[in-house]
């Protein structure tokens, strides 16, 4: 064989190898962006305690679908989907004010609202003329009774129709001052289809999803 052959069929051989591996690489890039979800999935399937799993997909600007799933017989089944509002800019929240919606994995850690009880799988506090979800740095980022302190927090049963339903994430669980306070899982308001670093859905898909969800339950905020 002269040599210009074997270097036609060296050619050949390099080329072939470079598009196998290159787009199993690309391939392998492709699914490891693809399969975040999939992966959370996997994760809590294996884990009795929790059967219900939010997923909060952001996509652009203040907008994102929301998904929830349920366990039945060890597998996760999709019972609802609907559209869902983060924070005006987004998602990623560092501190107090920036508008941003949390981004990670969170438990829910109160129901409550200003309307009845709507079956609430979870305990569920109808709120009172003194319930506050305070802002002061001595009880930041908790709920409180304004009988037995003063605060300048939200005032929750005036924020309507949003606080109609709410279920509390252990965002800031340390509760430290400045780092942001008050992020629910509330209703919509007409007209605004943002939030100031909440989720928000339908009055009609949060009470669906209140009556699903326990303590256990997981909501997984994340970029699509």
């Amino acid at each position: 064989m002269n040599k210009r052959k074997k270097g036609i069929i060296l050619f050949v051989a390099v080329l072939a190898v470079s598009i196998l591996f290159g787009g199993f690489i690309s391939n392998r890039s492709i699914n490891a962006k693809t399969d975040k979800w999939d992966n959370l999935l996997t994760k809590y399937e294996k884990n009795p305690s929790v059967n219900q799993m939010i997923f909060v997909k952001y996509y652009k600007k203040s907008k994102g679908v929301l998904y929830l799933y349920e366990k039945t017989d060890g597998k996760w089944k999709r019972t609802l989907k609907c559209t869902a509002y983060v924070g005006k800019k987004g998602i990623g929240k560092k501190k107090t004010g920036d508008m941003k919606t949390p981004v990670g994995v969170y438990n829910f850690t109160k129901a409550f609202g200003i309307k009845k009880n709507p079956g609430s799988k979870m305990k569920y506090t109808k709120l009172k003329n003194s319930h506050y979800w305070c802002t002061d740095k001595k009880y930041y980022n908790r709920f409180v009774n304004v009988k037995k302190h003063k605060c300048n927090g939200e005032h929750l049963i005036k924020i309507k129709p949003q606080y109609n339903y709410c279920l509390s994430l252990n965002y800031n669980p340390k509760n430290k001052y400045g780092k942001g306070s008050a992020i629910f899982l509330h209703c919509t308001k007409k007209g605004r289809n943002y939030t100031a670093g909440c989720i928000a859905i339908s009055e009609k898909n949060m009470k669906k999803v209140m009556n699903k969800v326990d303590k256990n339950a997981k909501i997984c905020i994340y970029k699509k």
